[in-house]
């Protein structure tokens, strides 16, 4: 099947998937939906190799297949593409939406093509894939280990890999990881509450936000360290939209950045439902915010509090 519809909450599963897909190829393309259009990738789908090689096209953030906003030109001009595709080129669209099997396009791609939905793993199958990673750089661990590195990351996969990569840092081959190495190395999870909370508040989740703030004030985590990291994502999230009005591609945004795939993918997908003016202005909010705590003016909790509450209105 030259033609694939990949589904999932989690990027790395997501890119583990399209990696199988693409094996080794070397000619592989990449269009960002936040920042292509349709045509363009059509365009790019309908040439014909002078060699007859097969060309890989990844179409991220095709969210029109979920709940995103169906563009009808956008719908045709794909349609029409798929009743006579190029043999030689590998259309792969990916969405962290759900797919929305009443749309035309999503119906037509399941029953012609290939659709992947990717579950999120249980606890048990995460702890499997990471003994599996560990054993091939042959290092020796523990299934207590393991349970630690995986609860600890709040059974989120794309966490834990991030643990493990910190982790496959530290020690050279046929080591044995040490649980007390472990405990200094993993990040506990009141910072993982920390990246799902800024998450929440980057995305606009109000309910989700206000929680895992009341949590994090439990934990007493110092609320000008989440100003700091709230602002490090809104900040990434403007640059991003502002290179992206420049024309600039997403492999010169990684490096200008100097952000990994899946980064880059994720603040993308963020800053879509924001306007420059927007980012802005929020990141102006929060410099004062941060003024206005550090001078005593206004209460740590209670000014977050209000900051979420302003730009979830």
């Amino acid at each position: 099947m030259n033609v694939y519809l990949i589904s999932g909450s989690s990027f790395r599963l997501i890119n583990e998937k399209v990696n199988d897909i693409v094996k080794n190829s070397k000619n592989v393309v990449t269009f960002d939906l936040t920042n292509n259009t349709m045509e363009e990738i059509i365009v790019e789908a309908g040439y014909f190799s002078l060699f007859n090689e097969e060309k890989y096209i990844i179409v991220k953030n095709a969210d029109f297949f979920g709940s995103g906003k169906v563009n009808e030109k956008n719908t045709e001009i794909l349609l029409k593409y798929l009743e006579n595709p190029n043999s030689l080129s590998i259309l792969i669209f990916i969405t962290n939406e759900k797919l929305d099997m009443r749309k035309k396009i999503t119906k037509y791609i399941k029953d012609k093509y290939t659709l992947i939905t990717i579950d999120n793993l249980k606890s048990y199958e995460i702890e499997a894939k990471v003994k599996d990673i560990f054993k091939k750089h042959n290092l020796q661990i523990g299934d207590e280990s393991i349970k630690y590195i995986v609860t600890n990351s709040l059974n989120n996969y794309d966490l834990v890999i991030g643990e493990v990569e910190k982790i496959l840092l530290y020690y050279e081959d046929n080591s044995v990881v040490s649980f007390n190495d472990l405990t200094r190395i993993v990040a506990k999870s009141i910072n993982t509450n920390n990246f799902l909370f800024v998450d929440a508040v980057t995305k606009g989740d109000l309910s989700e936000s206000l929680s895992l703030l009341n949590d994090l004030k439990t934990m007493k985590v110092e609320p000008t360290i989440l100003i700091s990291l709230i602002a490090r994502s809104f900040r990434y999230m403007y640059n991003i939209k502002v290179l992206q009005n420049e024309g600039v591609r997403e492999y010169e945004m990684m490096r200008r950045l100097n952000l990994l795939d899946w980064q880059l993918n994720k603040y993308l997908k963020d800053a879509f439902i924001y306007k420059i003016a927007e980012l802005e202005s929020i990141l102006k909010k929060l410099a004062k915010l941060d003024l206005d705590i550090k001078s005593g003016k206004i209460d740590k909790f209670i000014g977050l509090e209000l900051f979420i509450l302003d730009i979830s209105a």
